[in-house]
């Protein structure tokens, strides 16, 4: 059963790498104010959710000059249990995470852990292509 969040921020970035470090100042700033001090826990939440960003631009918005995308956001914390819930929405290209292979962890490789990170790094992960784009829903136990 889920209580009413105690907080809830809402961003609209445009699609650029520049403007990620908002998203990463605003999820850590936001746990904290909940008196998350695990500095692990708030850089993994931000390195999850700057993946799933960071993917949303080179992958979904790649066909598009820089910065023509948007990507909306909303951070909630729930007090009960306690956790913070990421929404991430943007326009740009569908994809089956299915299909996306796993890396080699026996092989340095340069790319091809972003998703790989975000399963690990979150307690929950889904990946939804709707009729107006793209939805992940994130969620991270505070416990």
């Amino acid at each position: 059963m889920s209580r009413q969040p105690s907080e809830v921020i809402r961003l609209d970035l445009p699609a650029r790498h520049s403007y990620l470090h908002l998203l990463s100042e605003t999820i850590a700033e936001l746990l904290r104010q909940v008196g998350a001090d695990n500095e692990t826990l708030i850089y993994n939440v931000q390195l999850a959710a700057h993946e799933v960003c960071t993917n949303i631009v080179s992958h979904a918005y790649r066909n598009r000059r820089d910065g023509e995308g948007r990507i909306h956001i909303t951070l909630t914390l729930y007090p009960q249990p306690p956790r913070i819930e990421i929404e991430l929405h943007d326009t740009g290209e569908t994809f089956d995470p299915e299909l996306v292979p796993q890396p080699n962890l026996s092989e340095a490789q340069i790319h091809g852990y972003g998703l790989f990170l975000i399963r690990h790094l979150m307690d929950k992960v889904s990946y939804t292509s709707l009729p107006d784009g793209n939805r992940w829903h994130l969620v991270k136990h505070l416990s």
